[in-house]
């Protein structure tokens, strides 16, 4: 990913493969509902740390790869 919009569509896809609505979500990854909403909306000033329990909340790891070699680091 390279952009909040993008991190919103994996966001919003992945809530809808698990059958989830922006609630159950939020519940889950411990966030408001309107912040989740934020969050799919790819509002730019969302809180990282926020995010990253979003995404953890539906089972996603994040790693960073380095672009020009393809190294990951944790």
């Amino acid at each position: 990913m390279f952009t909040v919009r993008e991190a919103a569509a994996v966001i919003r896809e992945g809530r809808r493969q698990v059958g989830m609505t922006q609630s159950e979500l939020a519940e889950r990854a411990r966030v408001s509902r309107s912040f989740l909403a934020d969050c799919e909306a790819g509002k730019p000033t969302v809180e990282a740390a926020k995010l990253f329990d979003v995404f953890q909340a539906l089972g996603y790891e994040i790693a960073l790869r380095d672009s020009e070699t393809g190294e990951v680091r944790w």
